[in-house]
């Protein structure tokens, strides 16, 4: 054999020998249990026209909310678990999920940018002057903001076979 031919086979079966067999690579897999939960909560301000009441609401719900969120994804991950034989371990990962399947769009930002619940809206009224049809545009301030707001989480738990 040549010179060359013994250092691929050497290196060939060095190789061979410090990688796992696939069966152990599957083996070492963590089980996970992931859950989605979703949490809502109403927008209750003290002062329907004042920007800054509604935004202390918005942000108020909010914080009611994402503790429902994170109940109702622990209570489906439990009973994930519990109907597949497992036993729900430590928590491995929580993240904020966008609500809506469609794509992201955010209530809590406000109509009329980033925590503006209150602006001028402008409005263009068709009249009759002088027996002519002229467009007359008027402007008038309004608060728009959502009647509830939603978190939604994921949590990923650990988890053992139940025995």
């Amino acid at each position: 054999m040549s010179r060359r031919r013994l250092l691929v086979l050497a290196s060939t079966a060095a190789l061979a020998a410090a990688a796992p067999p696939a069966s152990a690579e599957q083996a070492a897999e963590p089980r996970t249990v992931t859950a989605t939960g979703l949490g809502t909560a109403r927008v209750r301000p003290a002062d329907r026209h004042d920007n800054a009441s509604i935004r202390r609401a918005v942000q108020g719900a909010l914080k009611k909310a994402l503790p429902r969120a994170l109940a109702d994804a622990s209570g489906d991950a439990r009973a994930l678990a519990a109907g597949t034989g497992l036993t729900l371990g430590e928590i491995v990962a929580v993240s904020e999920t966008p609500p809506s399947p469609f794509g992201f769009y955010d209530d809590a930002n406000g109509s009329f940018g980033p925590g503006r619940y209150c602006g001028r809206l402008r409005v263009s009224v068709l009249r009759r002057i002088d027996g002519r049809r002229r467009r007359v545009v008027r402007t008038r301030r309004v608060c728009r903001f959502p009647t509830t707001v939603t978190k939604s989480v994921s949590i990923t738990f650990a988890a053992t076979p139940a025995r």
